[in-house]
């Protein structure tokens, strides 16, 4: 051990004897100082021994959250890097060996994609190289491609699962790896916790060379053959009217949707869509976006489209995420401007246009069900209700928790193509189950249809927009988050959880809440009668504050799974009428929950 780096330890034991940093940076940060393993890694380390980096660097182990393991590339425990990728990898194939009796699990072998992001490729090559290593088949392919493609690629394959190197919508200097089970979702319990818990305990990481693990036939790139699969799936699952006389604008943000939402959209018959020609080409740096931050969840980073949709006159604007499995939406109005939907709004559009369209073709199933989040409009139950469909609305936030209950429903005996429809607020749609994650794709073919479809009949998507809320009701949904960064961000997060959990608020907004569910507890408490009862539930750090009687209202706070911050959501309906009025008060409930937010982190 070198002088310097015996006294930077020092340093560590002073700051963790002076309680500035927790056991587990110390732990973390003197593992990556001393052991041979991280040599490559140590300069890193010992320029971050300032409290606010290091702590930041080290102060936890990148977890498995709503998006699988997703951060700043960097040295560090806490951050996207080759040894974390490695580890990650790893942790996967160790866990898949671990349930391999016989062998024909590391024959089924590993699905590998990854987006556009400047370090994604290397990433990959990590990634495929350590689970070769193992012994496991790896799947490679031969550029970049979509979350969703990888997510149909297990199933198509039937691999034992899957990883995508992405960090979705996140900004430039991000990466991330999501891992996929077999039924082509997201690892979930028990999955998730084993294979973080097998990333715990690497010690070594073992690579086979790319070239070396080809040669062996333990990692093969694959043609278009999924590509091919998944065009005909978006032509047989996907197409719900003849009409396709539509002016359309989509743009892939730099990022993989180049592969995917174009050659759907034109399997669908839909020849003619305009793209802003400097987005078309991929770049990690995602340099003509407003920010540099492709998220079509924010309306400026679709300015570049927009801008062509306007000159064009196009009656639908689209853009996808780096990873396509998001899609932002802008509709023109009757003034001649174009408007942003909310993922709220448009899948309120989209599961009626698709309910309506199956219900007159006669393809409704009999046991025909809608899965969406805690999170998503109610609006969604309204429509579902009058059609006679099912809608399972209280899961958990993040797409693996959908997929899950098609996986579960199917193991149970039902078909898996009685879901119709699953999204949820955060512009996430799936239109067939054979994608078990948003699908930018198939969300792209529907949307174009139903801006073709309502052309036809004298109406644009904003003002059947309009017609929906005059139908069911106008429900204002917003949200907001609060950012909390750092070890000491995480831990205000925290004591205002807790805070908010055992003490509640008795009015929001002068709206009495009349119940308190709180999922990490799995309980709902009612404020009439004092009862607390267990709902039975997948268990999270959610709470929701139920406003009034009608079951429609409440506000609901959680972590982010996957970035520093609280996120809010804001739920208040009434009459379309009195559309401005309940805006106002939807308003006033975000204003009221931050006061008594700010009261609570004043005293932490």
């Amino acid at each position: 051990m070198n002088e310097r780096i015996a006294h930077y330890l020092k340093i560590l034991d002073f700051l963790r004897e002076v309680g500035e940093i927790t056991p587990d940076t110390y732990h973390n940060a003197s593992t990556w100082l001393t052991d041979p393993e991280y040599e490559e890694f140590q300069a890193g380390v010992l320029d971050l021994i300032r409290p606010t980096p290091l702590i930041d660097a080290f102060y936890q182990i990148i977890p498995f959250g709503t998006g699988g393991r997703r951060g700043t590339v960097g040295v560090g425990a806490n951050r996207m890097n080759a040894r974390t990728v490695g580890e990650s990898a790893a942790g996967v194939a160790a866990y898949i060996k671990s349930l391999d009796r016989d062998g024909s699990l590391a024959r089924r072998g590993v699905v590998v994609a990854h987006d556009v992001r400047l370090s994604s490729p290397e990433f990959t090559r990590i990634t495929a190289e350590v689970i070769a290593a193992a012994g496991i088949k790896v799947y490679l392919f031969d550029g970049p491609r979509t979350t969703p493609l990888l997510s149909f690629a297990v199933r198509l394959l039937k691999t034992i699962a899957g990883v995508v190197v992405t960090a979705s919508h996140n900004p430039p200097q991000d990466n991330g790896f999501k891992a996929y089970w077999e039924d082509g979702g997201q690892v979930v319990a028990p999955h998730d916790k084993a294979i973080l818990e097998m990333v715990r305990q690497v010690k070594k990481l073992d690579r086979l060379d790319l070239d070396q693990a080809k040669a062996a036939g333990l990692v093969e790139v694959l043609d278009d053959r999924v590509d091919r699969a998944y065009l005909e799936m978006i032509r047989r699952d996907a197409i719900f009217c003849d009409e396709r006389a539509a002016t359309l604008v989509y743009s892939p943000l730099h990022g993989a949707g180049f592969t995917n939402v174009p050659p759907a959209l034109k399997a669908a018959g839909f020849d003619a869509v305009q793209m802003p020609e400097a987005q078309t080409v991929p770049d990690g740096r995602f340099p003509t976006v407003v920010n540099n931050y492709p998220n079509p969840e924010v309306p400026a980073a679709m300015d570049a489209a927009v801008q062509l949709g306007r000159r064009i006159e196009a009656d639908l604007v689209m853009a996808s995420d780096p990873d396509a499995d998001r899609l932002g939406i802008f509709v023109p109005k009757p003034d001649g401007t174009f408007a942003y939907l909310t993922g709220n709004q448009f899948q309120a559009v989209m599961l009626e246009f698709i309910l309506a369209r199956r219900q007159e073709q006669g393809r409704l199933p009999a046991d025909a069900y809608v899965l969406t989040t805690l999170v998503t409009t109610k609006l969604l139950r309204a429509i579902a209700e009058k059609f006679g469909v099912e809608i399972v609305d209280h899961l958990l936030v993040g797409f693996k928790n959908i997929a899950a209950v098609i996986h579960e429903r199917e193991e149970k005996g039902q078909p898996p193509h009685s879901l119709v429809f699953a999204c949820e607020e955060s512009i996430g749609y799936m239109v067939s189950p054979e994608v078990r994650d948003k699908d930018s794709g198939a969300a792209a073919v529907t949307a174009a249809q139903m801006a073709a479809y309502y052309k036809a009949r004298g109406e644009s998507l904003w003002e059947r927009l309009q017609r929906v809320y005059a139908t069911y009701g106008y429900f204002s949904d917003t949200s907001f988050s609060v950012f909390l960064e750092g070890e000491a961000g995480a831990e205000k997060m925290r004591k205002l959880m807790d805070a908010l959990r055992d003490r509640p608020p008795a009015a929001i907004a002068g709206l009495s809440v009349t119940a308190v569910i709180d999922r990490q507890r799995d309980t709902e408490w009612r404020a009439a009668t004092g009862e607390k009862k267990s709902l039975g539930l997948d268990r999270s750090n959610v709470l929701v504050f139920v406003l009034g009687d009608s079951g429609l209202d409440a506000v609901t706070v959680r972590p982010s799974g996957t970035e520093p911050k609280i996120k809010h959501y804001i739920a208040y309906h009434g009459d379309y009428a009195q559309r401005d009025a309940v805006d106002e008060k939807a308003a006033a409930i975000a204003a009221d929950i931050k006061r008594i937010e700010n009261e609570i982190l004043a005293k932490i």
